[in-house]
């Protein structure tokens, strides 16, 4: 076998880590050719040599390649291509103790740190404010067409929302320990990297609060013989009542409708509804003679839906 492909994974603080498992990789007799999101390195058989691969991050160095490459070359690294914004080198060490680097201090590789920072979250943050959490919003606030769709899509939406702010919590403790284990002696590191996590703890406490009272039921049900009475500050569930009718009794609904999904079924159970509508098609109010005997169900289903449904019974 002349070539394969490695999987591997590794968050933007990780860099050492990478150029570590491509330099093991090239000792073994695989040196790298590509790689492919979102993370399938490849290879190709050579003999094993004692190679140093280095990444570096300068998007301001890019705009200038051919010079910034250059610069590279001069002093002996091979430039191999570009991948999610970082650039590949490799070279062949010396007989030193101390492996090729292309930092020449601690100062150096934080700068460069930072400029991945500086480059990779706004993205990431502009995604997660622009589009996971107004979707995450619209979907749970009864907007997108309702049913089983709309609760799947609501569940997607906080589950990426969440996975987003777990994934900048992972990223912020490993950029914590890379710049502590560069500049142990600075001061207000840790209190700085506290702040971000108690910013995040709290958001993901704020969806989370947002999830729950959004989807909660809060609403009040009158039921007599000649009266069934949904009053909603909040419906999410589905509440219904039986009646037996016979033929010429009236059904009379009236609804005073102020936000959210409301769906009315009427009918006998496991048979095709009398009357079916839903809130999105706007329910008239409306009176239904019934045209045979039998025990017939009102039922209410919301998806935050807001206001007053009364039906009114009149048996012959």
């Amino acid at each position: 076998m002349e070539q394969k492909t490695v999987f591997r994974y590794f968050t933007i603080p990780q860099y050492q880590q990478e150029e570590a498992f491509l330099i093991s990789m090239h000792r073994n007799g695989w040196k790298l050719t590509g790689i492919t999101f979102p993370g399938f390195y490849h290879f190709d058989k050579c003999e094993p040599q004692k190679v140093a691969y280095r990444l570096d991050y300068n998007q301001e160095g890019m705009k200038n390649k051919a010079e910034y490459v250059q610069i590279f070359s001069d002093c002996g690294w091979e430039y191999l291509f570009d991948f999610v914004g970082y650039s590949y080198f490799r070279k062949k060490d010396g007989d030193g103790q101390e492996p090729e680097e292309i930092f020449c201090d601690d100062s150096s590789r934080l700068d460069m740190m930072k400029r991945v920072l500086k480059g990779r979250m706004p993205p990431l943050i502009a995604l997660f404010l622009c589009v996971l959490l107004p979707q995450l919003a619209a979907n749970v606030l009864g907007y997108g067409g309702g049913g089983l769709i709309q609760d799947i899509c609501s569940i997607t939406f906080l589950v990426l929302a969440l996975s987003y702010l777990a994934l900048f919590g992972i990223l912020a403790y490993q950029f914590y320990q890379y710049e502590k284990k560069l500049s142990p002696e600075k001061t207000g590191v840790a209190y700085k990297y506290w702040g971000i996590s108690l910013l995040l703890l709290f958001l993901a406490l704020c969806i989370g609060i947002f999830f729950y009272f959004s989807k909660r039921s809060v609403y009040s049900v009158y039921e007599r013989t000649d009266n069934f009475t949904v009053e909603a500050g909040q419906l999410n569930k589905s509440v219904s009542a039986t009646y037996r009718l016979r033929k010429g009794d009236t059904i009379t609904a009236h609804h005073d409708y102020s936000g959210g999904e409301l769906s009315i079924r009427i009918g006998e159970e496991g048979q095709k509804p009398i009357f079916l509508g839903n809130s999105y098609h706007k329910i008239e109010d409306f009176t239904i003679k019934i045209q045979k005997d039998g025990h017939y169900k009102i039922e209410c289903s919301g998806r935050g839906a807001k206001g007053t449904i009364r039906f009114a019974i009149q048996q012959q």
